[in-house]
């Protein structure tokens, strides 16, 4: 079982470390930890806006941040954060396919970077809840529709394999009868 006394005592150990060196930071740059990250995100989104690093920031941005929350998610007793971040993950992987194949005609939309990195806040942020609206709404009836075609083919696939089965099994009986039947002869 990963709630333990020990992974909890390693998990508060590595957040001790990480707040120590976000205050070695601040102390560095003389801002506040709030003050970075709003600069880093406004850095991030003038980056998108004007087409440097564009792909690699709203991949950044689409996995980095819920692989850390999907962690945390998993780590913790709260079983509705780990729906929310699997969720996320079926629509995020939705998401991709569409962009992996219709890509190059949604990359003339004017600030298509921009908006998709919009759009996965959208999906991740806790107060919207975007996945969990996308998933319900479209792609959970899609899923269950596949689920059953796949059904019925692994059904279909399992009849056929018996016939096919049963035809060997006919054909070896013959060839077996043909070759005793010759030996005796």
């Amino acid at each position: 079982n990963p709630k333990t006394p020990k992974n909890d005592e390693l998990n508060l150990r590595y957040i001790k470390i990480k707040l120590r060196q976000m205050e070695q930071i601040e102390q560095m740059t003389g801002l506040s930890a709030a003050q970075i990250s709003r600069y880093s995100l406004m850095t991030g989104i003038a980056m998108v806006t004007f087409g440097f690093g564009q792909h690699y920031i709203t991949c950044l941005l689409g996995v980095a941040y819920p692989v850390f929350m999907s962690f945390l998610a998993l780590e913790s007793d709260n079983e509705s954060d780990d729906r929310q971040w699997l969720t996320y993950w079926v629509t995020f992987g939705v998401v991709q396919c569409v962009d992996n194949y219709a890509g190059f005609i949604l990359h003339f939309i004017p600030f298509y970077y921009f908006l998709k990195m919009a759009f996965l806040v959208w999906l991740f942020h806790p107060a919207t809840q975007g996945a969990t609206f996308i998933y319900t709404n479209y792609i959970r009836e899609q899923g269950l529709l596949a689920e059953a075609m796949m059904t019925k083919a692994a059904s279909g696939l399992g009849e056929s394999a018996e016939l096919l089965k049963e035809k060997a099994m006919d054909q070896y009986d013959a060839v077996k009868d043909k070759v005793t039947g010759a030996k005796t002869e």
